[in-house]
């Protein structure tokens, strides 16, 4: 669990970091990337986002997801 950390924690679906849902729902082009990551690669995006700790840093991590440089 994230204390104190952007995401507090909360999850949703299979794991997903709330922070990390919202923002890829926010952007078309990294909820498409996200689809295509193989099952690995979306333990590690999802490892990664869970050690965010602010809104800036959840929206770069989205931004490269987007920007296919995940």
């Amino acid at each position: 669990m994230n204390i104190g950390g952007y995401n507090d924690g909360v999850s949703i679906t299979n794991g997903l970091p709330l922070g990390l849902a919202f923002g890829m729902a926010m952007n078309n082009q990294a909820l498409d990337n996200y689809g295509k990551l193989t099952e690995y690669e979306k333990e590690k995006l999802i490892a990664r986002s869970k050690d965010v700790k602010t809104k800036e840093e959840m929206q770069q991590l989205i931004d490269q997801l987007g920007d296919k440089m995940y």
